[in-house]
C-alpha cells in the first residue's frame, strides 16, 4: 500500500505544481492589465452615456463655439393710388419666430423668437442645443408672430410661415433665410391686385 500512497501523494504535488504556474500565469496577466490601463489614455466619446454629451463634445453644447442664424425681412407693399406701382415698405418692430421640431416627447417643437428692425429685417441666433439637428430646412419655419398696430398691413396680418432654407457657412456661423414677406393691406388700391402676395 506504501507505493500506492506515494503515487498519490507525487501526483497531487504535480497539480499543485500545475496550479500554482496557472495562478502565477493568471495574476500575471491580470496585473499587466492593470499597469497598461495606467498608461493608455482614455477615449472620452467611448465614456460618454448619451446623445447630449456627444453634442457637448462635438461643439453643440452650452459653450458657444458655434453660430446657427435665421434671416428675413417684412415688408408691406402699399400703393398711394390706383395709377402708382406698389412701393415695399419695411416693418420695423414686427415679432418673429422659428420653431424647431427637435423630435423628442417631452415638447413639440422649440421656438425662438426675435423682433425686426427698422429696416424690416430680422435676424435669429438659434441656441446651441438646436445647432446639430439634422435636417434643419424641414424640421424648422419662421412665423410671423404680431405686426405693429401702426403698419397699415397690421389688419392683413395671418400668421404666415414658411420653411427656412440654408444660405451660407462660414468662420463658424451656418446661415439660413426665410427670405422676404410680402404682405399687403386688407383694403388695398385696384393696383395690388395683379401684384402677386405670398
Amino acid at each position: 500500500m506504501y507505493p500506492q500512497m506515494q503515487n498519490m501523494t507525487i501526483s497531487f504535488q504535480e497539480n499543485t505544481n500545475i496550479m500554482r504556474i496557472l495562478l502565477f500565469i493568471f495574476f500575471g496577466f491580470l496585473g499587466a492589465h492593470k499597469t497598461l490601463a495606467r498608461y493608455v489614455p482614455e477615449n472620452p466619446l467611448v465614456e460618454l452615456s448619451s446623445a447630449d454629451d456627444l453634442r457637448r463634445v462635438a461643439g453643440y453644447g452650452d459653450e458657444k463655439l458655434s453660430t446657427v442664424v435665421v434671416s428675413g425681412s417684412i415688408l408691406c407693399d402699399v400703393c398711394l393710388d390706383k395709377n402708382s406701382p406698389p412701393q415695399s415698405h419695411p416693418i420695423p418692430g414686427a415679432s418673429m419666430a422659428v420653431s424647431c421640431d427637435t423630435g423628442k416627447k417631452t415638447s413639440k417643437s422649440e421656438r425662438v423668437t426675435g423682433t425686426t428692425d427698422e429696416y424690416g429685417d430680422f435676424l435669429i441666433d438659434l441656441p446651441s442645443h438646436l445647432h446639430a439637428l439634422p435636417d434643419m430646412e424641414n424640421r424648422c419655419i419662421a412665423r410671423i408672430i404680431d405686426l405693429p398696430k401702426s403698419s397699415p398691413c397690421y389688419q392683413a396680418f395671418t400668421g404666415q410661415h414658411r420653411k427656412i432654407t440654408f444660405s451660407s457657412v462660414g468662420n463658424g456661423i451656418r446661415a439660413y433665410t426665410a427670405h422676404e414677406y410680402h404682405l399687403t393691406p386688407k383694403y388695398s388700391h385696384p393696383c395690388m391686385n395683379a401684384q402677386e402676395t405670398f
